[in-house]
């Protein structure tokens, strides 16, 4: 089934998943350009990803590591795009409400945070605990 081309009803639909996808490779470029906490945890993959290579983590753990890892950034890249959204809808002008949606996005990238820190410490532990 061929993807709807653009109408002026639906003018971001995208032409093709090949396009689809380069939307999406925006959108991660933007989100690092634009965003500290997205660089972070960026940074932050890259460092679990050697460690776990440092350590030999076992194949389950590696997936388990790859889950938290891509859900953390979805959450954060989430976050953003919902941050952009809000800062549109109040055009500059303060909001409370807007204020309260912005602090419980960033309430849930805390949560994630916090349990993909927990799995992580729970993963690398015992590695790091017969090493030292």
């Amino acid at each position: 089934m061929k993807a709807p081309t653009p109408t002026p009803q639906h003018p971001f639909k995208s032409r093709s998943f090949l396009h689809s996808l380069g939307y999406a490779i925006n959108g991660l470029v933007a989100a690092f350009k634009t965003e500290r906490n997205f660089r972070a945890h960026m940074a932050i993959m890259v460092a679990v990803m050697l460690i776990g290579a440092f350590l030999q983590v076992k194949p389950i753990e590696w997936a388990l590591l790859i889950m938290c890892m891509t859900l953390m950034v979805a959450v954060e890249t989430l976050n953003t795009a919902l941050e952009y959204l809000v800062d549109l809808w109040v055009d500059g002008v303060y909001n409370e409400k807007a204020k309260l949606v912005k602090d419980i996005a960033a309430g849930a990238c805390l949560v994630t945070a916090i349990g993909v820190a927990i799995s992580g410490g729970l993963i690398f532990w015992p590695y790091l605990q017969n090493r030292f």
